[in-house]
C-alpha cells in the first residue's frame, strides 16, 4: 500500500498510474469532492501523452482545446511576432480533475482530509494527525502530492523556506460567445512597452474563454484582492489596450478571478526524504512563464512510477533515480523561467524572446 497525500493534479496522476500498473494505494485530499476550485492551464505535448495512457482521448479532447498558433503584441495592438505551435492542449483544472477521478476506485480516495501535523522517526513519518482528529500510521512509502504549501515538506525540510516572486498573476475563466469564435485555436498575448505588465488569452474550451493578467509588483501593486479591487486594477492597468476584440472588457467576468501571489521554493537537495517523495510543487516550483508546472507534475508522476516498478524490491534506490532524473529537467525549466521572469521585466524594445511562453528542454 502506497499513500497519496493530496488529490491534486499530481495526486490524481500518480493514483492512475499506480492503478494501472497492479500497485495499492490510497489518496487523501482536503477538498470536498466535486471541487470548483482552480483554472486553466496549458499541458504540452509530453504531458498530453501520458495523460492519454490512462484518460480516454476522447473525453480528454472533448474537454479542452489545442492551440496551434501564438502571437505577441504591443499594448497598442501591433503584432510583434507570430509563432506556429506544437498543437498545446489547455483545459481547466476543474475538468481535468474530474477526468482523473472518475477513473479512480471511490473506496482508494478520502476527501475532506487536511494533515494537521507529523511525527518523525528515524525511519522518515511515524504518522499523520489530519485536522478531524483522526491519526494513522502510513505505509512503507508516502507520495507527497500536497502542493507548494506541503505541510509534510515543511516539517520534514523547515529550512526550505518559500519567497514571494516579484511577478503575480490574476486568472479569470469566462463565457464569450464572441471571443469563443474570434480566438479558435489563437493563443494572444498583448505587452506593455514598458514592460512589467501583460496578459494573455486563449480559448479554454467549447464555451470558455480564460485570461490573465501578468504584472511587476513592484511597480504595480494590487492593493485591493477584492473581486471589485481586482476589476479596478484591471480596467486601470489595462481597460485602454488595443486588442481585436474591441469590447474585451466588457465581456470579462472577474466574479471567479483569482489573484495568484506567486512563490518559489528553495531548491530541495533530493525530492525524498526516507519513507517520504515529493511530487509536483512540494517538489519544486516553476514560474508561470514556463507554463510547465502542471506538465511537469504529470511528468514527476511517470517517472515516479517508473523508477517504482524497475525497483520494486528497493524503495531507496527508486526514489535516488526518480530525483536524480526529475532534477536534472526541473532545473532547465527553472533557469528558462528566470530569464523570462527577467525579459518580461524589461522595455519590449529591449526583450530578445517574444517566444511561446513554454519553457523548453533544448
Amino acid at each position: 500500500m502506497i499513500l497519496i497525500m493530496g488529490g491534486g493534479i499530481a495526486g490524481l496522476t500518480m493514483a492512475n498510474l499506480l492503478q494501472k500498473s497492479g500497485i495499492d494505494f490510497r489518496v487523501y485530499e482536503k477538498a470536498p469532492l466535486n471541487n470548483e476550485k482552480g483554472h486553466g492551464f496549458i499541458i504540452p505535448n509530453d504531458g498530453l501523452k501520458i495523460l492519454s495512457t490512462i484518460i480516454d482521448s476522447d473525453k480528454l479532447v472533448d474537454k479542452g482545446n489545442f492551440l496551434t498558433h501564438f502571437t505577441a503584441y504591443n499594448h497598442e495592438g501591433m503584432a510583434i511576432k507570430t509563432q506556429q505551435m506544437n498543437e498545446d492542449f489547455v483545459i481547466s483544472r476543474r475538468d481535468l480533475v474530474a477526468l482523473l477521478e472518475e477513473n479512480i476506485s471511490k473506496n482508494s480516495i478520502v476527501h475532506h482530509k487536511k494533515v494537521k501535523d507529523i511525527t518523525i522517526s528515524d525511519k522518515g513519518i511515524e504518522t499523520i494527525l489530519f485536522c478531524d482528529g483522526e491519526t494513522i500510521n502510513p505505509p512503507s512509502l508516502v507520495l507527497c502530492c500536497d502542493g507548494i504549501y506541503s505541510t509534510i515538506r515543511r516539517k520534514l525540510m523547515p529550512e526550505k523556506k518559500l519567497e514571494a516572486s516579484r511577478v503575480h498573476e490574476i486568472v479569470t475563466i469566462f463565457k464569450s460567445e464572441l471571443l469563443l469564435k474570434s480566438l479558435g485555436h489563437q493563443f494572444k498575448k498583448f505587452k506593455h512597452q514598458d514592460g512589467g505588465l501583460a496578459f494573455g488569452i486563449f480559448k479554454l474550451n467549447e464555451s470558455e474563454v480564460l485570461c490573465y493578467a501578468q504584472f511587476d509588483t513592484h511597480k504595480h501593486p494590487l492593493l485591493d484582492e477584492s473581486i471589485g479591487g481586482i476589476v479596478s486594477f484591471m480596467q486601470q492597468h489595462f481597460g485602454t489596450w488595443v486588442t481585436e476584440e474591441t469590447d474585451f472588457f466588457n465581456v470579462l467576468n472577474f466574479q471567479n478571478a483569482h489573484y495568484w501571489k506567486v512563490n518559489e521554493l528553495d531548491p530541495l537537495d533530493a525530492y525524498y526524504y526516507k519513507n517520504a517523495v515529493f511530487v509536483g510543487d512540494a517538489a519544486h516550483s516553476l514560474l508561470p512563464f514556463t507554463s510547465q508546472g502542471v506538465c511537469a507534475a504529470i511528468n514527476d508522476a511517470h517517472i515516479l512510477t517508473d523508477c517504482l516498478l524497475a525497483n520494486e524490491n528497493n524503495y531507496n534506490k527508486a526514489l535516488q533515480m526518480y530525483s536524480d532524473i526529475r532534477k536534472l529537467d526541473i532545473a532547465i525549466h527553472k533557469k528558462n523561467g528566470s530569464i523570462l521572469r527577467t525579459e518580461f521585466l524589461m522595455p519590449i524594445h529591449k526583450q530578445k524572446n517574444q517566444s511561446i511562453p513554454i519553457s523548453v528542454k533544448s
